[in-house]
């Protein structure tokens, strides 16, 4: 099971659809920025996901990533 870097309800949407969660949630706030790729979710189920947009107040959007993306393997291997 990998290293979860962002907490969040996979369940959760916003209005365009994209998965969200609170910066607050994050181990490393500071990794947490639009383009980063980071796994999210709960160590029961998880997902690589791109940051997409970070808000003022703390809202963090994204999207899963692809799991055939070369980017998105080198995570998983890093984090194995």
């Amino acid at each position: 099971m990998p290293t979860i870097d962002l907490r969040a309800d996979l369940n959760a949407e916003d209005d365009e659809g994209r998965w969200w969660s609170l910066l607050r949630d994050a181990v490393d706030p500071g990794a947490v920025v639009p383009g980063a790729m980071l796994i999210a979710g709960t160590d029961r189920f998880w997902s690589v996901v791109r940051i997409e947009q970070v808000d003022d107040d703390g809202q963090v959007h994204f999207v899963a990533v692809p799991v055939d993306d070369p980017a998105a393997a080198r995570l998983l291997a890093r984090s194995a």
